[in-house]
């Protein structure tokens, strides 16, 4: 079941304010097992993903798991936690994926998202939910059978038709940073639950979450 594992990485540096920008560069797909070789028929086949955006600190680490999340899907998507709203360009391996986000409120666009591909845009600029806007936000990337590249600057690898300036050449004024959480005792706990396929795992897994928000 290892090849449904889905991996998320968010940056502990995001944005308050302004116009900034950070790339991802998927590297190689990896080639991903069949899930009918583990004996059980009938089972999805699991398949590469890549998605890339930006969350508040709190959320969840798997992009689509919570409605404080904006993001683009390889498969051509934009989302707004689970919820799948215009198509955009689908993007691919060695291809450099930008995601800017605008929170100049001297722009036309303010509070908004945009996605580039190789420095040509791939979506018009999309609006942040209500429930985003004012918040701090830090970029985010979630994957699955690839290996994945992210650039933060200070130089942009594909220049946009635009100025603009790489999250890692940022105004210091405009960001700003997850606080940490270390135990007291500096050990950190894993937790490897075990259950049986279709037998209520996912939904015990969901409420143990609710009850115990420390573990991610």
């Amino acid at each position: 079941g290892c090849q449904y594992l889905i991996a998320g990485a968010r940056a502990n540096v995001g944005m308050k304010a302004g116009r900034y920008m950070f790339e991802s560069r998927i590297l190689e797909v990896l080639p991903l097992p069949d899930a009918g070789g583990f004996g059980r028929k009938g089972a999805p086949a699991s398949k590469a993903m890549v998605r890339v955006g930006f969350s508040t600190a709190g959320s969840p680490l798997v992009l689509g798991d919570s409605e404080e999340q904006v993001f683009f899907d390889g498969e051509g998507g934009f989302y707004v936690g689970s919820t799948k709203g215009t198509n955009s360009k689908r993007f691919f391996r060695d291809n450099t994926i930008q995601v800017l986000l605008n929170l100049d409120s001297k722009s036309p666009n303010s509070n908004t998202v945009s996605l580039f591909v190789d420095g040509v845009r791939a979506m018009q600029p999309q609006a942040l939910p209500e429930g985003l806007v004012g918040k701090p936000l830090f970029p985010h990337i979630s994957f699955r059978g690839v290996k994945v590249l992210t650039h933060f600057g200070p130089a942009a690898s594909k220049e946009l038709p635009f100025k603009c300036h790489m999250l890692g050449a940022a105004s210091e004024a405009d960001c700003a940073k997850a606080k940490q959480v270390e135990p007291k005792d500096g050990k950190y706990e894993v937790l490897m639950p075990v259950g049986f396929p279709d037998e209520g795992t996912f939904e015990w897994l969901d409420s143990f979450l609710e009850k115990n928000p420390e573990y991610v």
